[in-house]
């Protein structure tokens, strides 16, 4: 198949779009392709010519795996692993590398409808000196599954962001890439020799790059799949580092329910996801020669057979380009990308990744942000973040959410309160989902508990993220709760939590309420309901894993009318207090004809306060507190489906 570069906006790349100005290249080096096992030989192996760029500054390089089911075929059935190779380069270099840039792994996908797909994204901006002019990829696909009736159909395209990359990478030396036999101490030092090597001169920071997954189930811990065991890295006889080769989230895995058990915690994968490198930097101060060793933790196994899946590079960087430089690298929500899939589609707190690129430490951050075409919110963001670190910034929700556009944007204009040095990576649009839907503002939540009632709680969360009401108690298996919710023209959060007490008999959490492969817990069931006249609202697929989130709102449409105007606006002052406060009271509360009310509510929500006023005649409201406790209480003004809250300190 002929490939070609696709010079295109930053506007049409996959609903994205970072920087303001420059362009971004697509490469596609596997279009439309099926690919399957051969039980014969245990792998399948898929090439694809990229024209890659000849030349050029990119700041970041990521590539976009795709997977749908063939339409004459079932989705493959089981987790195996793949591997995306480096393979042959014509031009300017005209080698063969064979080397591994990515590693994923595929989901139980034998449940999945023919509509199914999904893309994952991985960052490989440290290969990006080595993707130029002409390059072959290998996609290998492992496995010995029958493939007469089964296979994917995959695509695969490598993104170039244009921009000054960070700093220079001088040199690039793959360690080594092989199977690791594991159980046997002296057998895997044997395998993993020591690597030694002089930096490049004007190295500043050496990179450690490893790619590692545990595979197979011996005896007596079934490593090396589901043991968690611990990584040593030693430099020039010392001991430097220490990282546990595991993975605890793949119960939140984007791509859920899948038909086998995509829950369990594995060897540094899940299945279903791409596989994360772990990157360890050495700081240069001119040493001649370095030795680096890699070792496990001591394991001696007595039966079957384990192994560990390693890659490792060594990546010499000059020095950073910028003393001051935040980047935005992605939206988590609002954000269509399937691998967000759990945190959207929502009306409440924006989310977005941001980054320090630079050499000065970032203590503060503005942001603009809103839906593109429309008016921008503003914020401060306080923190800390040194070279390299990132962090999920939540935006306040109470934005202009009028629809003039399906994209949200995000801007830095500003670094340690003066203006980023790096403007390029700034900015960032993405294309949003559909609205949340519209609910009832009276709404009975039904919860049947399994066997495991303790695991299991649920909250609702007003825009702001606070906890409007929650259930954590549940007392009792196969027992029916009912909860009903008066609500405000706002929007909500609905959340399910799995991650509570497992049962002693069966210790296992976040595996949703009703799950296959662990009958021990029985069947659970939630729905949301109309609480006026039974209807229903919406019911939760019990095998969701850690937890589940539905955003919703209430009184209005979420994407006609501006949220913000609807929402926790009341003040409190002085705040903290001693005997008294004033309310400050949103307009829309005063001189009409609805009765307001005014609680106070201790932590555990216990009412301790209570004031009914016929006709509230002005926006500031004394309340007297000399028969409250001392502590910090929750403050709720409500008038007909309207409330408004703020926290208030009694000192």
């Amino acid at each position: 198949m002929k490939n070609q570069i696709f010079l295109i906006l930053y506007l049409l790349v996959g609903g994205n779009s970072w920087g303001k100005s420059g362009d971004t290249l697509i490469v596609n080096t596997h279009q439309n392709v099926l690919i399957q096992t051969d039980p014969s030989k245990g792998n399948t192996r898929y090439y694809g010519w990229g024209n890659f760029p000849k030349e050029g500054k990119y700041q970041r390089v990521y590539a976009e795996l795709s997977f749908k089911c063939p339409d004459n075929l079932r989705c493959g059935e089981w987790d195996y692993l793949n591997y995306i190779y480096l393979r042959t380069r014509k031009g300017n270099f005209n080698d063969t590398l064979n080397w591994e840039i990515m590693r994923f792994i595929t989901p139980y996908g034998f449940g999945f409808n023919k509509a199914w797909n999904h893309t994952w994204r991985f960052d490989i901006t440290d290969f990006e000196s080595l993707l130029r002019d002409s390059v072959e990829i290998e996609y290998r696909h492992t496995g010995y599954e029958a493939k007469n009736d089964r296979g994917w159909i995959i695509d695969l395209k490598f993104v170039f962001i244009e921009g000054e990359p960070l700093r220079d990478v001088l040199g690039i030396t793959r360690m080594y890439q092989k199977s690791v036999p594991f159980g046997d101490d002296a057998l895997f030092e044997e395998r993993t020799p020591d690597f030694s090597w002089s930096p490049t001169p004007g190295t500043e920071t050496s990179r450690i790059k490893i790619i590692q997954t545990g595979h197979g189930m011996d005896q007596p811990s079934n490593c090396a799949e589901f043991c968690p065991r611990y990584r040593y890295l030693w430099l020039d006889g010392k001991y430097v580092d220490t990282s546990l080769v595991w993975r605890d989230d793949c119960g939140a895995n984007p791509v859920y329910p899948q038909a086998g058990t995509w829950i369990y915690d594995r060897s540094a994968w899940c299945p279903g996801q791409n596989v994360e490198e772990y990157n360890f930097d050495i700081k240069e101060n001119g040493d001649s020669t370095h030795t680096f060793d890699l070792d496990m933790q001591s394991y001696t196994k007595t039966s079957g057979n384990s192994n560990y899946v390693i890659t490792c590079y060594l990546i010499e960087y000059g020095p950073l380009k910028y003393n001051s430089d935040a980047a935005i690298l992605d939206v988590i929500q609002p954000s269509k990308h399937p691998q967000h899939l759990r945190q959207n589609p929502i009306c409440s707190e924006p989310i977005i990744t941001v980054r320090n690129n630079g050499k000065t430490p970032i203590y503060s951050l503005d942001i603009e942000y809103g839906i593109s075409g429309g008016r921008l919110s503003k914020h401060h963001w306080v923190g800390k973040l040194m070279f390299g670190e990132t962090a999920q910034v939540r935006l306040p929700y109470n934005m202009d959410w009028t629809p003039v556009s399906n994209h949200f944007e995000a801007n830095i204009f500003k670094t340690n309160g003066n203006p980023d040095q790096d403007e390029s990576n700034n900015y960032i649009k993405v294309e949003m989902p559909a609205p949340p839907k519209l609910l009832n503002s009276r709404i009975l939540v039904m919860f049947r508990t399994n066997n495991a009632f303790k695991e299991t709680s649920w909250r609702l969360l007003d825009a702001g993220g606070n906890v409007y009401k929650e259930r954590k108690d549940f007392d009792a298996p196969n027992t029916i709760y009912r909860d009903t919710l008066d609500l405000y023209n706002g929007c909500f959060t609905f959340v399910v939590d799995d991650s509570g007490e497992p049962p002693a008999t069966y210790p296992l959490n976040e595996d949703g309420l009703n799950w296959w492969a662990n009958t021990a817990d029985g069947n659970g069931a939630v729905q949301l309901r109309n609480a006026d006249n039974g209807a229903l609202l919406h019911t939760f697929n019990g095998d969701f894993g850690t937890d589940l989130r539905l955003d919703f709102s209430v009184g209005y449409v979420i994407n006609t009318e501006k949220i913000g105007a609807y929402t926790t606006d009341l003040r409190a002052y002085p705040n903290p207090t001693e005997n008294q406060f004033t309310l400050d009271i949103p307009k829309r509360f005063v001189k009409n004809t609805s009765s307001t009310i005014i609680e106070i509510l201790d932590l555990q929500g216990k009412v301790v306060y209570e004031q009914h006023i016929a006709h509230l005649e002005s926006a500031l409201f004394d309340v007297r507190t000399e028969n409250i406790a001392r502590g910090m209480y929750l403050v709720k003004l409500k008038q007909n489906n309207d409330l408004c809250t703020t926290k208030v300190l009694l000192r």
